[in-house]
């Protein structure tokens, strides 16, 4: 069956180790469109992020945020599907990251909020202009309504202990995600890259069969189960390639350009 949806993560995947899309892959992406094939990302980054990047290649369908939280077209004020956790769920989150010290910043809509501004922890988003985040201090309680992801970071000891502590505290609340360096993803209980791609696939009337997804780590593994079409980056997790019906080059190598003129064109 043809592929008519090309879904894309884009750290460690589309991007590459400095954070760009390739005028080589922009040039690719443009000719699958013209052939009448939806493409669009897949990102655990927030709304902002992935518009800068779906304007970057000019995407035409849908842009999945947030891990598969917030799914929202580049021409649209509203999401196409959203869900967010209850507000006593993020502030217990909020305030079990505070407790400990560990760095928490969260996700309404377009905005990003934290207690404080740590340009180190941001260093990904380097390439992304107009980039902003607003300070809240220890006020969670008026930023707690309508928060599609919580990321805990700790840049020295690794997210071990916040990992193994979120999923005892919150099993079954709580979704965690990208549990690998010192980001932990955290999401509505059941909210994947898949939940998100499955929007967009109603969206387009759109069959598993006909996705093509492009992943590399553990966030995408939902997705790359869900595509007909899975593609992983030489670069990306082995528990990713085990799932892969194409291992592609590096995002260096403009390994999923090349995969979708392979595949597609």
């Amino acid at each position: 069956m043809a592929i008519r949806l090309i879904v894309m993560d884009l750290d460690g995947t589309l991007l590459t180790s400095e954070k760009n899309v390739s005028d080589y892959s922009k040039q690719v992406l443009g000719r699958a469109m013209k052939k009448g094939v939806a493409v669009t990302v897949a990102t655990g980054r927030m709304l902002i992020s992935a518009n800068y990047f779906g304007r970057e290649i000019g995407a035409n369908a849908p842009l999945i945020c947030c891990n598969g939280a917030l799914v929202q077209a580049l021409e649209e004020k509203e999401p196409l599907f959203e869900r967010t956790f209850p507000p006593e769920t993020t502030l217990e989150l909020l305030e079990l990251a505070h407790e400990h010290g560990w760095y928490v910043q969260w996700y309404i809509r377009e905005k990003i909020y934290a207690e404080d501004y740590r340009p180190e922890y941001f260093a990904a988003y380097r390439t992304v202009k107009g980039f902003s985040l607003q300070e809240v201090g220890h006020n969670f309680s008026a930023y707690a309504e309508g928060v599609a992801q919580v990321v805990m970071r700790d840049l020295e000891a690794g997210i071990g202990a916040i990992s193994a502590l979120v999923r005892e505290r919150f099993a079954g609340r709580v979704e965690v995600q990208q549990n690998m360096g010192y980001t932990l993803d955290l999401t509505p209980a059941g909210v994947t890259k898949a939940v998100g791609v499955e929007a967009v696939m109603r969206r387009l009337g759109i069959s598993p069969e006909e996705v093509m997804a492009c992943g590399d780590s553990d966030n995408d593994l939902a997705m790359l189960s869900l595509a007909g079409t899975s593609v992983v980056t030489a670069n990306g997790q082995e528990e990713a390639k085990a799932l892969a019906s194409y291992l592609a080059l590096s995002c260096d190598e403009d390994g999923v350009a090349k995969a979708i003129e392979e595949l597609v064109l």
